[in-house]
């Protein structure tokens, strides 16, 4: 009974901890140094100077000076949001690697979505399509076994008469029939 007793505490106290690393790690936000929060700002600036690269990347001397402009501002206990509003006012919304959701940047976000359903509902068009199509050859081909049905006598009949049918109009099958017999 006593170990048992003994176990239970050491489970809770187990559980206990283990819970309060938990809210430590996960629940509460780490706190990042001022270069991960300049990093983390430029990345969601455009280099004006280079095509396709992020203030962050760049080894531009634009990019150098925003980046000194970004821990300045930072560092005067403006938030990520206000500094990046900063050179959105300054530059305008090109500077922006996600454009805002207005105007006719809302078509950057909103054609990719559309065409992604409408892929998937003629998607879905067509494999019903296909579905039934299916089903109704295979009722069809059900339909059609009927004629393995049909007695062999009568198969030779019907091959005979389209034999002679055909040799009377045509010289090439009148040679297939005399050949054969």
């Amino acid at each position: 009974m006593r170990r048992r007793r003994s176990l239970l505490v050491l489970l809770a106290a187990a559980a206990i901890v283990g819970s309060i690393w938990l809210y430590v790690f996960l629940v509460t936000p780490r706190q990042q140094t001022l270069d991960q929060r300049v990093h983390d700002v430029a990345s969601q600036l455009k280099c004006l100077v280079c095509q396709g690269e992020s203030v962050a990347d760049s080894p531009a001397t634009l990019s150098q000076q925003m980046r000194g402009i970004i821990r300045q501002q930072l560092q005067s206990g403006k938030s990520e949001q206000e500094v990046i509003q900063y050179f959105e006012s300054r530059y305008g919304d090109r500077i922006l690697w996600s454009p805002p959701w207005q105007g006719f940047a809302l078509l950057a976000w909103l054609v990719p979505i559309a065409l992604l359903l409408g892929g998937t509902l003629l998607l879905f068009i067509v494999l019903r399509d296909w579905q039934t199509r299916s089903a109704k050859g295979l009722t069809e081909h059900n339909e059609g076994t009927e004629l393995e049905n049909i007695d062999e006598r009568e198969l030779e009949h019907y091959q005979q008469q389209l034999e002679q049918d055909l040799a009377t109009e045509d010289v090439i099958f009148t040679r297939r029939g005399t050949e054969a017999d």
